[in-house]
């Protein structure tokens, strides 16, 4: 991934490491903590299958560019279910872009029907996002980041993770 996409790689590590700092602070064990550790470094791994120019497009995505990157999770998920030693971190991989509310990608799931991994992700993975900049945007401060979190709990992401960030990052 890294060779692929710099950005990518440095975001997962990011994103790992917070994902483990909120799953801690709810208590979750130490193993299940790896495991979302794990999950959340290969999060975006199904973007190998993504175009680079899909990638790295400097505008928004069309809705044909957007049906090839919301495969990631499920190419991604797949390919780690091959693999014995993560059968528990490709559910969490498949599921790190499932809402809240049942509006995100790829199965519709919502609230708590989403593993508790994935949620944690998918909070950390936005603010980590919108705190860098990507090709298509500057990087938002911390403050702004936090209540575009908190705008969106209880739709996008799970309120109790978000209490746990913006307290995390306060």
């Amino acid at each position: 991934m890294e060779a692929k996409d710099p950005y990518t790689a440095e975001h997962e590590n990011s994103v790992a490491d917070l994902s483990v700092r909120v799953a801690a602070h709810l208590g979750v064990d130490p193993r299940e903590q790896q495991t979302i550790r794990y999950a959340a470094l290969l999060h975006d791994f199904g973007k190998i299958a993504v175009p680079a120019e899909i990638l790295n497009k400097q505008g928004p995505l069309d809705d044909d560019e957007w049906a090839v990157m919301r495969r990631h999770t499920i190419v991604g998920a797949q390919l780690l279910a091959r693999i014995p030693f993560f059968e528990a971190v490709h559910p969490l991989v498949r599921s790190a872009h499932e809402h809240w509310d049942g509006g995100g990608y790829p199965d519709g799931l919502a609230g708590t029907s989403i593993p508790l991994g994935a949620r944690i992700i998918l909070a950390c993975d936005a603010l980590h996002a919108m705190t860098t900049d990507r090709p298509y945007r500057r990087r938002r401060p911390l403050s702004d980041a936090l209540r575009e979190l908190q705008r969106c709990s209880g739709s996008q992401f799970d309120p109790a993770i978000v209490d746990v960030l913006v307290a995390e990052q306060t």
